[in-house]
């Protein structure tokens, strides 16, 4: 393995670091990327035996007692069913970081998202459509994370992706782990628009993004291309941060 790194580096230290980053203790092969395979086999990834949240995927204590109940939380917003491979820590959480920074998705990654997308078979939709970034934090980052997310949904799913559908026409901050809803809410009220309307009428749009925290950057996301014609929203991403359980 030394050996191996010493004459690939330092294209390995972007997609092969030396130590796991969730035990640290451990190193990462190439199907894993920033997690070693002990890790990966812990995470938490959600089965159909999860019980969750039919309209925002939350995760609940125990299961609703009709498949119309809903955690009562997300009632109000815009979208119609969201879903996420898994919570958002450990192996998915690191992961999740980790693509923040740098353009790759490691196999194990895309095996949840593929096994996601099986286990959610209701997913129809017309064509993909990527959580945009700000221009100020496109031009930071060099790429957007959730259009490399929607690239491996698009291979899977055979969808076409719309990465200039929906724009970001505020910068807003990074939120905080411990903003409340109202602020993160507050933070995207008026931050995207849609470029073109005549796109979006009677269509039904597959949402992608990376992470599911508090819903309110996929619900503004999802109130605009709902005023602007869009027939059904779901909403994809990696993880779902756990609030609060229900």
């Amino acid at each position: 393995m030394s050996l191996f790194r010493t004459a690939f580096d330092p294209i390995l230290s972007v997609i092969l670091p030396e130590q796991c980053r969730v035990c640290f203790a451990r190193e990462c092969d190439i199907a894993g990327g920033v997690v070693c395979a002990e890790c990966w086999q812990k995470a938490q990834l959600f089965t159909k035996d999860t019980p969750l949240c039919p309209k925002c995927g939350a995760v609940l204590m125990t299961a609703l007692r009709s498949d119309s109940a809903t955690c009562n939380a997300c009632d109000k917003m815009a979208f119609d069913r969201a879903f996420a491979c898994g919570m958002y820590e450990g192996a998915i959480s690191a992961s999740v970081l980790a693509l923040k920074k740098q353009p790759v998705i490691a196999r194990h990654l895309k095996d949840a998202i593929r096994d996601a997308l099986a286990r959610n078979p209701f997913v129809k939709a017309d064509f993909i459509v990527p959580v945009p970034l700000s221009k100020k934090r496109m031009f930071e980052r060099g790429f957007n994370q959730a259009e490399k997310i929607a690239e491996v949904v698009s291979r899977l799913l055979e969808l076409p992706i719309n990465n200039s559908l929906l724009q970001r026409t505020i910068h807003t901050p990074l939120h905080r782990a411990r903003m409340d809803l109202r602020a993160r809410e507050l933070s995207v009220e008026k931050a995207f628009s849609v470029a073109n309307a005549d796109l979006v009428g009677n269509k039904r749009i597959l949402l992608v993004d990376d992470v599911f925290t508090s819903g309110a950057t996929v619900n503004s996301c999802s109130t605009v291309l709902k005023k602007n014609g869009a027939s059904f929203v779901t909403v994809f991403t990696i993880a779902r941060a756990v609030q609060g359980r229900y």
